[in-house]
C-alpha cells in the first residue's frame, strides 16, 4: 500500500508538463496564467451559487445548483493540476482528479436530465405575475377580514365589560363553560378563583333549586321550550346567597344535538327582597281589608256623589263652549278677527248685518278701507300701542263706512291675541252698533254679563281640579310614608323618602296655582322659597352651618309643563348638596339662581362649596335614579345641563321657554 502511494505521488516516473512546451517563457507564462485564472473563477462561481442558495431557500432544485457547484470547483481543481505539473509530473494525481471530475459532470447531466421538465413546469414570469395578483387580492381580503373580525372581537369585549349582566358560553361536547369579569364579580370571585368546567358552576347552585334548574336545561335541551330560563340562588364566595336570573339559548347540530348554549345571569337579589317585603306587606295589608270595608263603602258613596258633580260640571263646560260658539255666530254684536296688517280674517253675521257686507266680500277688504277718515288715525295709534305691549287693549267710538256708502256709529273694541313665544297673532274685534244706543247698551250689558258668569264658572272648575290634583298627591305622599314604616333596607326606604319629596314638591305646584291669582301661572320665586325650606326640614340641615342664597328674577312667573320639571331638577340637585356636599365639620353655603332675558332664555344655577365631585365624573353613566331623572326632565324642556366639581359643585341649566 505504501509502494502504491510512493508511485501515486512519486515525480520521478514521469518528465513535467514545461517540457512539453521546450520552457519557452512566453507559452509556459501563456498556459499558466490562463490555467490560474480559469481555476479561480471555477472556484468563485460556486461561492455565489452557494451563497443564493442559502438567501433563496425558496428556489426549487437547490440542490441542483449544489452539484453543478461541485461540478465546476472539480472543473477549477483540473485547470490548477495543470498548473502544478509543469514543474511536478505527479500525473497519476491529476488523472485522478480528471476522473473525479468527469464522474461528477456525468451525474450532474443524468439529474439534469429528469430535471429538465420540471424546470419547464414552472410558471411563466406573467403566470407568476397573474399568481402574485391574485395573492395580493387575497392577501388584502385576508387582511379586510381580519380587521373586521379584529373590530367584532373589540367590540364584543367591550359589550361584554359594559354590560352589567354576567355572560356565559357552554361547551356541550368539552364541558367547559367561559364565564365573563362581571359573571365572576357577582359572586365575588377573582378570575382565577373559578375553573372553566361545568361541575364547578353547578357546585354553586343551591341544592333546593339544583333538580329544576337541571330540569329547565333538559327541556330546553329538548326544544320544548324556546329558551332557557331560571330563576335561582347560587353561593357567593362570602358563602352567602344570592338570586340570579339565568337566560340561555343553545345552538344545535344538523343530527338535532346540542352542541353549546350560551347566556347572562343578572342579580335580581334586590328584586327578591323588595318582593317578600312586598309579600309581608300585601299579607298585612289583607289583615285590614276587612276592616277598612265599611269605610271603602263610604268612600265610594262620596266618590259617586264627586263623580256626580264632575259629570254635572262636564256637561256646564259642554253647554258653557256651546254657549260661545252660539255667542260668536248668533251674538247681538259684531266680532271679527283681524289680521296685524287689517285684513279682516273671520267674521260673524251681525259685523256683516252692520256694514251692508257680505263675509266673502269683507274678508276681501282691511278695516282701513271701511273706516272714516277722521277716525283712521286714532285707531291706527291705538293699534301702535296695542303692539308695542303698551296696554292690553283699547275702545273707541267710529264710524265705518257701509256697502252703500252711507256711515254707521259703532263702539269698538279690541284686544290682541299673541303666540307662545309672544309674537302678535291676530286682533279680536268686538263692534257694536251705536246707532240706536240705549237698545246696543242693554245688548252689551247682558253680553258682559254672560262672558263674566261663564269665566267665573271656568275659574271655580279649574281652582278645584288643581285643589284636587294636590289632594291626591298628598294622598300618594302619605301612603308611601305608611309603606316606608314596613322597610328595613336602608336603601330601599331612601328611595322611598325621595320618591315622597318629589311628590311633595309637584302636589306644592298645584297648591301655589290653586293659591295664585292667575291659575295658568305660578310665582316661580316664591315656590322655590318654599320647596328648599321644606328640603332643608326634611333633612333636618343645620341653617347654622349651611347657608342658603337665592337668587331669583322678580316676577318670575312659570306655567305648569315648564315648573314642574324645572322644580323636580332643583329639587334632585338641592338634595345631593344637602347629602353629601358638607361633612359634620364643614360649613358652607348653597346657592340657587335664576334669571331670565330678553329672549326668553332661562338660566338656573346651583351650586355648593362642598367636598365636590371625582374626577373622573360623567352624570349621563351614574346609575343613580336622581342623575337619570335630572338629565330626562333637562331634555324635557329642551335645555342643556353643565356640570362642574372641581371646587364644590355647580350645576348650569340653560333653556328656552315656548
Amino acid at each position: 500500500m505504501m509502494e502504491f502511494l510512493n508511485n501515486f505521488f512519486s515525480t520521478s516516473q514521469f518528465i513535467p508538463h514545461g517540457h512539453c512546451y521546450l520552457w519557452k517563457p512566453e507559452l509556459v507564462w501563456l498556459h499558466l496564467v490562463s490555467d490560474v485564472l480559469i481555476g479561480l473563477a471555477y472556484y468563485s462561481i460556486p461561492v455565489m451559487l452557494v451563497y443564493f442558495v442559502r438567501k433563496r431557500r425558496d428556489i426549487p432544485f437547490g440542490w441542483m445548483f449544489l452539484m453543478f457547484g461541485t461540478f465546476i470547483i472539480a472543473c477549477g481543481t483540473t485547470h490548477l493540476m495543470d498548473v502544478w505539473t509543469l514543474w511536478y509530473p505527479t500525473y497519476w494525481l491529476s488523472g485522478l482528479i480528471k476522473a473525479i471530475t468527469a464522474f461528477v459532470s456525468v451525474l450532474t447531466a443524468v439529474e439534469l436530465v429528469p430535471l429538465i421538465p420540471q424546470a419547464l413546469a414552472l410558471p411563466s414570469p406573467a403566470q407568476l405575475e397573474t399568481a402574485n395578483s391574485q395573492l395580493a387580492k387575497e392577501i388584502a381580503e385576508r387582511i379586510r377580514t381580519e380587521e373586521v373580525l379584529r373590530e367584532s372581537e373589540q367590540r364584543w369585549q367591550l359589550a361584554l365589560r359594559g354590560n352589567n349582566d354576567g355572560i356565559w358560553d357552554w361547551n356541550v361536547k368539552t364541558n367547559e363553560v367561559f364565564f365573563s369579569a362581571r359573571w365572576k364579580e357577582m359572586l365575588g370571585y377573582e378570575d382565577h378563583e373559578i375553573s372553566n368546567h361545568l361541575d364547578e358552576r353547578l357546585t354553586r347552585v343551591h341544592p333546593d333549586d339544583l333538580n329544576w334548574v337541571t330540569q329547565a336545561v333538559q327541556d330546553h335541551f329538548a326544544q320544548k321550550t324556546p329558551f332557557y330560563i331560571a330563576e335561582y340562588r347560587v353561593i357567593c364566595k362570602d358563602r352567602t346567597y344570592k338570586w340570579i336570573l339565568d337566560r340561555g339559548q343553545a345552538l344545535w347540530d344538523e343530527n338535532g344535538n346540542v352542541v353549546r348554549m350560551a347566556g347572562s345571569h343578572t342579580d335580581i337579589t334586590g328584586r327578591k327582597q323588595v318582593e317578600e317585603a312586598l309579600s309581608s306587606l300585601l299579607y298585612q295589608l289583607e289583615n285590614k281589608v276587612e276592616q277598612r270595608t265599611a269605610e271603602l263603602k263610604r268612600i265610594n258613596q262620596s266618590l259617586q256623589a264627586e263623580i256626580t258633580e264632575r259629570q254635572r260640571i262636564e256637561q256646564a263646560l259642554r253647554e258653557s263652549e256651546q254657549r260661545f260658539r252660539a255667542a260668536f255666530h248668533q251674538a247681538a254684536v259684531g266680532i271679527a278677527h283681524v289680521d296685524i296688517d287689517g285684513r279682516w280674517l273671520l267674521v260673524n253675521q251681525r259685523l256683516c248685518d252692520i256694514v251692508g257686507y257680505t263675509p266673502e266680500e269683507l274678508q276681501l277688504l282691511t278695516f282701513q278701507d271701511i273706516t272714516h277718515s277722521d277716525d283712521l288715525n286714532a285707531d291706527l295709534k291705538y293699534v301702535d300701542q296695542i303692539l308695542a305691549d303698551k296696554i292690553q287693549t283699547y275702545s273707541m267710538e267710529k264710524r265705518y263706512f257701509c256697502k252703500d256708502s252711507s256711515t254707521v256709529w259703532v263702539n269698538l273694541t279690541v284686544s290682541l291675541m299673541r303666540e307662545p313665544s309672544g309674537e302678535p297673532k291676530y286682533f279680536i274685534a268686538v263692534v257694536e252698533d251705536i246707532t240706536e244706543r240705549q237698545a246696543a247698551q242693554r245688548d252689551r250689558k247682558q253680553w258682559e254679563e254672560q262672558i263674566k258668569a261663564s269665566l267665573l264658572e271656568k275659574e271655580v272648575l279649574l281652582k278645584e281640579i288643581y285643589h284636587r290634583v294636590k289632594n291626591n298627591l298628598q294622598v300618594i305622599s302619605s301612603l308611601l310614608s305608611l309603606q316606608s314604616a314596613y322597610i328595613k333596607d336602608k336603601d330601599d326606604l331612601v328611595i322611598f323618602k325621595q320618591s315622597q319629596q318629589r311628590i311633595a314638591s309637584m302636589a306644592l305646584v298645584h297648591e301655589k296655582l290653586y293659591q295664585s291669582q292667575d291659575l295658568a301661572k305660578i310665582d316661580f320665586g316664591e315656590y322655590i322659597r318654599d320647596l328648599v325650606a321644606s328640603l332643608f326640614s326634611a333633612y333636618e340641615a343645620d341653617e347654622d352651618a349651611i347657608a342658603l342664597t337665592i337668587n331669583i328674577d322678580e316676577q318670575l312667573f312659570l306655567g305648569l309643563d315648564t315648573a314642574i320639571p324645572c322644580s323636580l331638577i332643583i329639587h334632585e340637585l338641592v338634595s345631593n348638596s344637602l347629602k353629601y356636599a358638607f361633612t359634620k365639620d364643614i360649613n358652607g353655603t348653597i346657592y340657587i339662581g335664576i334669571q331670565k332675558n330678553q329672549d326668553h332664555q332661562v338660566t338656573v344655577v346651583v351650586s355648593d362649596n362642598g367636598i365636590g365631585l371625582p374626577s373622573n365624573f360623567n352624570f349621563k353613566n351614574m346609575a343613580s335614579l336622581g342623575w337619570q331623572l335630572v338629565d330626562a326632565l333637562t331634555n324635557q324642556l329642551g335645555g342643556n345641563l353643565h356640570i362642574k366639581g372641581t371646587s364644590g359643585v355647580e350645576c348650569h341649566m340653560v333653556f328656552t321657554l315656548s
